[in-house]
């Protein structure tokens, strides 16, 4: 992270705030600067914000959350292969049980053609 103007600034109070602060986070496989210019916020909600960016230059995608806690500002961030309008398509859907988990596993054990005989 970059501070850009009054250097001498250490995020006090009063008059000397930064002009900007530039972020200049990199992509985790190829290790370019990301693009933000290409970030998609997705949603907004209780203080934290769930965002999608690919890397330009190898295509890798990242979701991130990013929060304000009494302890500053959290970012969580992963690798995905989802595209955004996948993001956004399965964000709506259901969870996911443990029974049926445990149905999938049994049902793998149990049957050796199981893939041919879902519908």
């Amino acid at each position: 992270m970059k501070i850009i103007g009054n250097s001498s600034n250490k995020f006090g109070s009063g008059d000397n705030k930064p002009d900007k602060i530039r972020i200049d986070a990199k992509c985790p496989v190829c290790g370019s600067l990301y693009d933000f210019g290409l970030l998609d916020v997705i949603q907004e909600e209780d203080g934290s914000t769930l965002m999608y960016i690919k890397c330009t230059v190898c295509q890798s995608a990242a979701l991130s959350i990013v929060a304000l806690g009494a302890f500053g500002i959290k970012v969580a961030s992963v690798l995905t292969d989802l595209e955004r309008d996948e993001v956004t398509r399965f964000q709506d859907e259901s969870s996911i049980k443990s029974e049926e988990v445990l149905d999938i596993h049994e049902a793998l054990e149990l049957t050796d053609n199981f893939l041919n005989q879902i519908d």
